[in-house]
C-alpha cells in the first residue's frame, strides 16, 4: 500500500505501568499522544479490552489512520501470540493480534516492546546511519533488540534479542520459580540491581550523601556520582562493567559493534558509558576492539509508542 502525507499511524506500547498512544502522520511526526495506567489487576481479555475502547476513542478523533502497532513487554512469535510475559503474566499465552482483528478494521502487527523501540531509532534516531546494531533497553529490566541489514530480527520463535537473560553468573542460587532467570544479566544491571549494589557498598561510605539522605534511587546515584560521591561512582562503574560484559558477549556472538542504549536508566551518568566502554573493549575480540560504538538513544519515554506506529506503519 502507498502511504500519503495525509495518513496516520496509531501506535501502542503497553507496559507493565502505563499503557501508551500516539498517532504519528507521514512525515513520522508525532501529532497525538496519550498515557493511561495499566489495569494489571484485571484479565488479559480485561486489559485488552480497555486498551480496545480507548483505540475506539482514537479512531472517532483522528481520521485516515491506516494501522495500528502494538508493542508489549514478552516473547510474540509471528502469529501474535505472547509465549510469555513476565510483567503481564496475564498475557501469557494470549493470541494478541487476533482480538484486535477480530474488533478492529484495519492491519494491526505485534511485537516485543524492545522491538518496536529499536525501529524508532532506526527510522528517526540514533541507528539511522546503521544497517545493523543492537538496542539494549535499561529499566526496570533489561531487554533488547537486534537489527541486523535495516530489519529485526526475531529468531526462530521471536525471542531475539532478549540480551537481559544472558548467563553473567553461572553459580547465583537458583531461582525455583523462573531457574531460567537465575544468574541473568537483568539481575545486575536493571534498576533494583543498581540500587542494591549501592546498598552493598554502603557500608564502605557512610559519609555518602546516598547513604545520609536514604537516597538509593537510581536518579540520585547518577546524579552525585557526576559531583564526585565515591560511593555513587563506584556503583556507576560496577554498573557499567556488568553492561560491557553483556556487550562483550553479543559483539563476539553477532560481529556486530554498535550499541545504542535507551530506556530510563540510559539517561544516567556518563561514568556507566565510560566504564562499559573500557570493559568491553578490554574483553572482546581484537578485530572488534577499536569499532566498538556505544551510544545514547534519540528517543527514551517515547521509544516504544513511536516505534509501535512506525512498525505498524511498515507492514502496510
Amino acid at each position: 500500500m502507498n502511504n500519503t502525507l495525509d495518513d496516520k499511524f496509531l501506535g501502542i506500547d503497553i507496559g507493565g505501568t502505563n499503557i501508551k498512544f500516539a498517532v504519528i502522520n507521514g512525515k513520522n511526526e508525532l501529532i497525538y499522544e496519550k498515557s493511561i495506567k495499566s489495569p494489571v489487576s484485571l484479565s488479559g481479555l480485561q486489559i485488552l479490552d480497555t486498551i480496545n475502547n480507548q483505540i475506539t476513542e482514537i479512531l472517532k478523533a483522528n481520521s485516515n489512520i491506516r494501522s495500528i502497532g502494538i508493542g508489549l513487554p514478552g516473547v510474540v512469535n509471528k502469529e501474535g501470540i505472547v509465549i510469555v510475559s513476565p510483567n503481564i503474566k496475564q498475557f501469557d499465552n494470549l493470541n494478541v493480534k487476533d482480538y484486535f482483528t477480530q474488533k478492529i478494521n484495519l492491519p494491526v502487527s505485534i511485537d516485543n516492546d524492545a522491538n518496536v523501540a529499536a525501529i524508532s531509532e532506526m527510522v528517526c534516531g540514533a541507528g539511522q546511519t546503521l544497517d545493523s546494531f543492537v538496542y539494549i533497553t535499561l529499566g526496570t529490566g533489561v531487554g533488547g533488540a537486534i537489527i541486523l541489514n535495516k530489519s529485526i530480527c526475531h529468531g526462530t520463535n521471536g525471542s531475539a534479542g532478549e540480551v537481559g537473560h544472558l548467563i553473567l553468573n553461572p553459580f547465583d542460587e537458583i531461582d525455583s520459580e523462573a531457574p531460567y532467570r537465575t544468574g541473568v544479566l537483568e539481575t545486575y544491571l536493571g534498576k533494583s540491581a543498581i540500587i542494591r549494589t549501592a546498598k552493598n557498598l554502603s557500608r564502605k561510605y557512610q559519609r555518602s550523601p546516598i547513604v545520609l539522605n536514604n537516597k538509593f534511587d537510581v536518579a540520585s546515584i547518577s546524579y552525585f556520582a557526576d559531583l564526585g560521591d565515591l560511593l555513587s561512582i563506584e556503583t556507576m562503574k560496577l554498573t557499567g562493567y556488568y553492561l560491557g560484559l553483556g556487550i562483550v558477549s553479543i559483539a563476539n556472538i553477532l560481529d556486530i559493534a554498535d550499541f545504542i542504549i535507551g530506556g530510563g536508566i540510559s539517561k544516567s551518568s556518563q561514568i556507566l558509558y565510560d566504564s562499559a566502554r573500557e570493559t568491553a573493549c578490554m574483553r572482546v575480540l581484537p578485530h572488534l576492539r577499536n569499532l566498538i560504538n556505544i551510544q545514547h538513544a534519540k528517543f527514551i519515554d517515547k521509544a516504544g509508542v513511536i516505534g509501535a506506529a512506525l512498525f505498524g506503519k511498515s507492514k502496510l
